[in-house]
């Protein structure tokens, strides 16, 4: 059986690891034997450990955790990457991997050395243009000589691991055509989703509504949702004056932020902005009764700052929102949000350039209410079932089996 090396520096423990990690990972162990070295926080260790174990229980995954260092700031990065790399390579003396996958920059930089010591073909899984969404997030402010030679190193070693790669993974179209490397050494995978655990179908209606009885919600409310954390790129203060425009033409409307961001952070800023906090409806959910909870919506929104690092964002949240028939509300400019919502028909993009960006969508808001949930989910499905993402995953594979 074809062995395989995944290198992560995101935790399995971590959200994003649970929803974007394991469960494409599960499906391609049915065909390929799969070790991961991952970078785990204390905390989600702690609490997740164990339900990670009893998922891939039964699989062919072996999972190597390694624990996470935040401080001192880029010294632990460092140490921890040179952690992964000598585990790498002991591993790699034991089971003779075939091949190398290398979840994100950070990753590829060690997948890029592996080949040259070992001869082990390796996958850049590009998760972002990540020196540049580093520099736009202002995490690396180009007016400190540090983090100016950090941006020069990522940028000189980025140009390296495209061409020494034996595949690249993008989120995006746009991203691709950025890079416009040669069509048989990247592809297109989308940030997918499971589309059997983010179903409308399995969810009855009496469920949804004691799930809004429960949260102190009206049955006929118009309820906007935000899924997911808030921080550097969500705009939470635009999508608030959003919300302040749709109320004064739908008085029946409430917001719901289904997030583990500190709920003060979310009063405070609709505080500022004037709302009734009243209106305002903080939850957050483990991923399992996640389906529950957006099943109360009438509709879903999130806006991205729209910088160029972005072009290569895939947001999850999309997937599993259209998994449950839910109409979008986006910023226009980011990855390939545009061309996703204009297909669909049943979402709606805003131009934040614009004077008034909310205005004639909040006057038609209200037919979102009525929209065709099977058909947005039917269309999410061709772009992000976790099945088709899965099977691009395991032709890359065998491809890079065959090369060894």
């Amino acid at each position: 059986m074809n062995k395989t090396l995944y290198l992560s520096y995101d935790g399995l423990t971590d959200p994003l690891g649970q929803s974007q990690i394991l469960p494409y990972l599960k499906e391609l162990s049915i065909n390929t034997e799969i070790h991961i070295i991952s970078s785990e926080k204390k905390e989600n260790f702690k609490k997740y450990e164990q339900d990670i174990n009893e998922f891939i229980g039964n699989s062919n995954i072996y999972w190597y955790p390694m624990k996470y260092k935040k401080f001192p700031p880029i010294l632990s990065t460092a140490y921890d990457l040179l952690s992964m790399y000598i585990k790498s390579l002991r591993l790699h003396k034991i089971f003779k991997f075939s091949s190398l996958h290398c979840r994100s920059h950070l990753t590829a930089i060690l997948g890029h050395y592996f080949k040259k010591k070992t001869n082990v073909p390796y996958i850049f899984d590009v998760r972002s243009f990540f020196p540049e969404e580093r520099v736009d997030g202002n995490l690396w402010p180009q007016d400190r000589l540090i983090y100016k030679f950090i941006y020069s190193y990522f940028k000189k070693i980025e140009k390296e691991m495209l061409v020494t790669a034996d595949h690249i993974v993008v989120l995006t179209e746009k991203a691709k055509q950025v890079l416009s490397i040669d069509a048989n050494r990247i592809s297109v995978i989308p940030c997918c989703a499971d589309f059997s655990h983010f179903d409308y179908n399995k969810i009855s209606g009496d469920s949804t509504l004691l799930a809004k009885k429960k949260l102190g919600i009206e049955e006929d409310n118009f309820v906007l949702t935000y899924l997911g954390s808030l921080g550097t790129w969500y705009l939470l203060d635009e999508m608030l004056n959003f919300f302040k425009a749709l109320k004064i033409n739908n008085p029946k409307s409430v917001f719901l932020f289904l997030s583990p961001t500190e709920p003060d952070f979310i009063y405070d800023a609709a505080r500022q902005k004037g709302i009734n906090l009243d209106d305002i409806y903080i939850k957050f959910s483990p991923r399992k009764e996640l389906p529950l909870l957006l099943s109360i919506s009438s509709a879903s929104i999130f806006f991205i700052k729209n910088t160029f690092s972005k072009k290569a964002s895939s947001p999850t949240k999309l997937a599993e929102i259209m998994g449950m028939g839910i109409p979008v509300i986006v910023n226009s400019g980011v990855g390939d949000l545009d061309e996703i919502i204009q297909k669909i028909s049943q979402g709606k993009i805003v131009d934040l350039d614009n004077r008034n960006p909310y205005e004639e969508i909040v006057k038609n808001i209200i037919q979102l209410k009525d929209a065709d949930r099977k058909s947005i989910r039917d269309e999410g499905l061709k772009i992000f079932s976790l099945n088709k993402g899965v099977e691009l995953y395991r032709q890359i594979y065998l491809k890079l089996e065959r090369q060894n």
